[in-house]
């Protein structure tokens, strides 16, 4: 009778990890040492990422005028 092969559950992959860099400091630990969390909002335009929305918004505009520049002229023969 051959042997199954066993099955690493996600466990085994977590310790793996942690054993390569260690693991993650629990969130009392890192907030009695100064570490704070904060959360940024990010606005996607084609390719660019911005986190001020009026930036990301003229991005927008001039991608939509370039798009609109480009419809518009006749092609070249």
């Amino acid at each position: 009778m051959a042997n199954k092969p066993s099955i690493a559950g996600p466990s085994a992959r977590t310790q793996s990890w942690e054993n390569e860099g260690g693991s993650l400091m629990p969130v009392d630990q890192a907030l009695s040492l100064g570490v704070t969390r904060q959360m940024t909002e990010t606005y996607r335009v084609g390719g660019y990422h911005y986190t001020n929305l009026a930036d990301a918004i003229a991005q927008a505009r001039r991608m939509a005028k370039l798009e609109a520049e480009l419809l518009d002229r006749p092609s070249a023969t």
